[in-house]
This record gives structure tokens, C-alpha cells and sequence, in this order.
């Protein structure tokens, strides 16, 4: 018996999985994150595994990382695994920890900068600081492009777009503004990259260590943000070498801190000269893509684990 833990909203892909998994003899239950100091009416020695990928929206609940230690304590004591381990989960949560760290080990990042928590300044200094003329914003706890804005020199002012393409009420004062973003955590300033436009992202999906498919995201004619949920499209594509090599270079430099990974998805982008550039590594709740790779067999491997009775699929 396998649990997926969730907020409240799990993957689209979720009830299809639940489906295949129950093919192969192999039982699952989608079962609400417990808040702290809750849970006690859950019997979790009854599940062989506990999956935190249907944990859509954990950038909106502050105790999220704190309730997930919580259930990890729980479940250690009663020998039922985590489908993730609780190092990758505290890492993956924000782009922060694990990204400037494999900037370090030689992955060549979307330049960026990190603004601490409470952090203020001029908006406009920083870009001419970077040297950009364009950036992307986004808190370095996020999803779904929440709270990502897109931030451009016009003359002497600058203009500030949403993901959906809305002016913020409150762009006016871009300092302000940017303090006020950056109060609830720290904030992320990416180079925009042009190349988004036209080619996309390349997102790589790995699966036990392995990779499984690649996906080409792109962005709406008049949009700026690879994401369905703003007229983007997904699409499977058969991953180039060079693109192959490119991920699995990234992916290699996960296993040496993490160990072999269940899943990751590796996203970039390409810069002026083609070159990929990471733009993030998701490891906790991310998209697979399972539909499109058609791998809902390879994703129910991973998720089973050596520890629970397998069947063929």
C-alpha cells in the first residue's frame, strides 16, 4: 500500500497512476498531509511506502517543511520509508539551497542573484548592477510561477509584468514593491532569456536515476512564461545528445549529494548562443510528464520501491 500525501490538490496525472498501479496489484490511498501534532488517527504501519509528489501548493503553507519532519520522525520510527528522502524534500523546497550549490560544482546557472529575506534596495540599481536590461523575479519558494514577474528597462522607468500579463496595483513604486515581495522570503532575480520566446524550455524527467523523456514547454504567442496554465504547450520530444549529455551532467552532480534520485525534472533554457542554461531542478512535487513519456510504468517502478511486493506491468 502506497500513500500520496497532498494539500488538497494533487497532479492530474494522479488518478491515472492510481489506476495503473491498481493493474498491477499494487494498492494506493491519497491521504492529507497531518498538520502538526495531528495524524495520531492514521495507521501508517499499514503502508509500505509514502509518496510527497501530490503535495501541489506547498509554497503556500509556511509549515510545510516542518509537517513533513514531523511525519518523517513518525514514519522512521515505524520502519515505512519515504518515497523521498527528507534531505532531498529540505533541499528541493527552495531553489536557494540547491541551485547556487551546483553553481559551485560547475553547472552554468541562468545568472542570478539571491535577495534575502527583508531585503531593500533599488530595483533599477540592481539590474544596471547585473547589467541586464530584463529580468525575471520569483520567490525562491514557488510554484506554478507564482509570484513571478518579469522586469524591464523603458527609458528611465521600468515595466513590471505578471505570468499572466497583468501590472501589479502596486508596480508603481518598483522598490516598494520589490521590498514588499521580498517580506515573506528570499527572491530570486534571473536574467530574462529571449531565446524562452522561441524555443522554450527543455525539460529532462529522470526516473531512478535514469533518463526517461524529455518535454519541450513553450511559451504563448503573446506570453512569456512556459507554462500551461498561461497558454503554454507541452510537448515530447526526442532529446538531442548534446541535450542528453547536458542533463545528465546536472542529474550526475544530484546523485553525488542526494544519492539516486526516484524522479527529478531538469529544466533550461538557452542563451544567446544556444547553450543550455539550468534554470531549475525540480525534486520534490514536480510535473513528470508521465502522460506525454508514456511512463507511467517506469514512474510506478520507482515509486513502488524494493520494499513493496511488485508486479509485473
Amino acid at each position: 500500500m502506497i500513500a500520496l500525501l497532498h494539500l488538497g490538490r494533487i497532479h492530474d496525472e494522479t488518478p491515472a497512476l492510481m489506476s495503473f498501479l491498481a493493474q498491477g496489484g499494487i494498492a494506493s490511498e491519497l491521504v492529507p498531509l497531518p498538520t502538526l501534532g495531528a495524524g495520531g488517527a492514521i495507521h501508517w504501519g499499514r503502508f509500505d511506502r509514502v509518496s510527497v509528489r501530490d503535495c501541489r501548493d506547498s509554497h503556500r503553507h509556511p509549515d510545510f517543511l516542518p509537517r513533513i519532519k514531523a511525519l518523517a520522525e513518525r514514519l522512521g520510527a515505524l520502519g515505512v520509508p519515504l518515497a523521498n528522502p527528507l534531505p532531498v524534500i529540505v533541499a528541493g523546497h527552495a531553489k536557494s539551497d540547491y541551485l547556487p550549490q551546483l553553481e559551485r560544482e560547475g553547472v552554468a546557472l541562468i545568472p542570478s542573484r539571491w535577495l534575502p529575506r527583508g531585503w531593500r534596495g533599488s530595483l533599477a540599481g540592481l539590474l544596471d548592477a547585473c547589467g541586464w536590461r530584463e529580468a525575471v523575479l520569483k520567490p525562491s519558494i514557488g510554484a506554478r510561477s507564482w509570484h513571478t514577474y518579469r522586469v524591464r528597462r523603458e527609458g528611465q522607468g521600468l515595466a513590471i509584468t505578471a505570468a499572466d500579463g497583468t501590472t501589479p496595483r502596486d508596480a508603481g513604486d518598483g522598490d516598494g514593491w520589490l521590498a514588499r515581495l521580498a517580506q515573506d522570503g528570499e527572491v530570486c532575480v534571473q536574467r530574462f532569456l529571449p531565446a524562452i520566446s522561441r524555443a522554450g524550455e527543455f525539460s529532462a524527467v529522470f526516473l531512478g536515476g535514469r533518463f526517461s523523456h524529455a518535454v519541450e514547454k513553450s511559451v504563448a504567442a503573446v506570453g512569456w512564461i512556459a507554462h500551461e496554465g498561461f497558454g503554454g504547450r507541452n510537448r515530447l520530444r526526442e532529446a538531442s545528445a548534446s541535450e542528453r549529455h547536458w542533463a545528465c551532467a546536472v542529474e550526475e552532480r544530484l546523485r553525488r549529494r542526494f544519492g539516486v534520485l526516484p524522479y527529478a525534472r531538469i529544466d533550461g533554457i538557452r542563451d544567446e548562443g544556444g547553450e543550455l542554461l539550468l534554470l531549475e531542478c525540480e525534486l520534490v512535487i514536480p510535473r513528470l510528464f508521465l502522460s506525454e513519456g508514456e511512463a507511467f510504468g517506469r514512474y510506478a517502478e520507482v515509486l513502488v520501491g524494493p520494499t513493496t511486493t511488485r508486479m509485473a506491468w
